[in-house]
């Protein structure tokens, strides 16, 4: 049996969307632009739901809170509309690789089962195989004369064929319940049934996991799974989140903007109601919520003037 990773996720989204187009959406996807995504993620607001859609969603688009989601795609024009490049290149093959949330909102999009990566790699979702297409059968008259009694025959023939396929089907379920039981009493005597099994894939391969500590992501083995020395979560190696994403403390001199205006800095408020400040969007690394980017307005109203330590300014000129 082979053990899922995040890998053969990427590996069977794509396929999906190679072998149907997008299968309802196909008008939409079959030929990829930001014009024909935004318009396809506008149809799909309110129609395609899951119980992680909105996650997913939230995690692309960086919808704020109370914000009228629909207007903010259809904001997505120009300019702005440039973050659908990366899901236009991967879709069309110019690239072999994606970020997370651009691979998790393609799911989306052409209703990939099971998404987003985290349900997919669930232990239930990597052994069960998909149904057998029920057989037809037909309703077969009681016969009156010789003719009859051929059709008859015929149907007895088809009735019992779809009923040997009943049956074996019957039998394919019971072996991969049988093997479902199995492994499952085998993680939980090793005492790792909640691993994620990409990672204890990554550990028998020698390679490094990761996990939060403070403000920064560091490596750690796989087989300290699934809580660190920090008390974070052990999580698969992710080489863009390790690079970029770290905890930071600012002041009103910080850089937040580079020189097109963008953002530098996200944000988030804890249960204690001050905020933390990140380099990177994305989700909180602790608590996993959405991170939202800096404003002027936060800026003004709650980033200190001057970082609170001995060496500053302002302190000493107060004493």
């Amino acid at each position: 049996m082979e053990i899922k990773t995040s890998k053969s996720y990427k590996k069977e989204v794509i396929e999906k969307y190679n072998r149907e187009k997008g299968g309802e959406m196909s008008s939409y996807l079959a030929n990829p632009t930001r014009k024909n995504i935004r318009e396809a993620c506008l149809w799909l607001l309110n129609r395609r739901k899951g119980k992680n859609d909105d996650s997913i969603l939230n995690r692309f688009f960086q919808f704020n809170v109370g914000e009228d989601k629909g207007r903010h795609i259809q904001g997505l024009k120009s300019e702005k509309a440039d973050k659908f490049i990366p899901v236009i290149n991967f879709l069309k093959g110019r690239t072999n690789d994606t970020s997370d949330e651009n691979l998790e909102l393609i799911s989306w999009l052409i209703n990939f089962q099971p998404r987003p990566l985290q349900e997919y790699l669930k232990p239930e979702n990597s052994i069960f195989e998909k149904e057998l297409e029920r057989s037809e059968t037909k309703i077969i008259d009681e016969p009156n004369d010789k003719v009859e009694k051929k059709k008859h025959g015929e149907g007895k023939r088809r009735l019992e064929e779809a009923k040997r396929k009943k049956e074996k089907k019957r039998r394919r379920r019971i072996i991969t319940i049988s093997i479902s039981v199995a492994f499952g009493m085998t993680m939980l005597i090793l005492g790792i049934q909640n691993w994620p099994l990409n990672i204890i894939k990554n550990n028998l391969n020698g390679v490094e996991c990761m996990t939060w500590a403070d403000s920064t992501y560091v490596t750690i083995s796989c087989d300290r799974a699934p809580l660190s020395q920090f008390g974070t979560e052990i999580q698969p190696f992710d080489k863009i989140k390790l690079k970029n994403m770290k905890k930071v403390e600012v002041d009103a001199a910080f850089e937040f903007f580079n020189e097109e205006n963008k953002p530098l800095i996200w944000y988030y408020k804890n249960k204690d109601s001050e905020y933390e400040y990140f380099t990177a969007p994305g989700l909180h690394p602790v608590t996993g919520q959405t991170l939202r980017k800096i404003t002027p307005y936060i800026i003004k109203t709650y980033v200190p003037i001057h970082k609170d330590n001995a060496n500053s300014f302002l302190n000493n000129s107060i004493k």
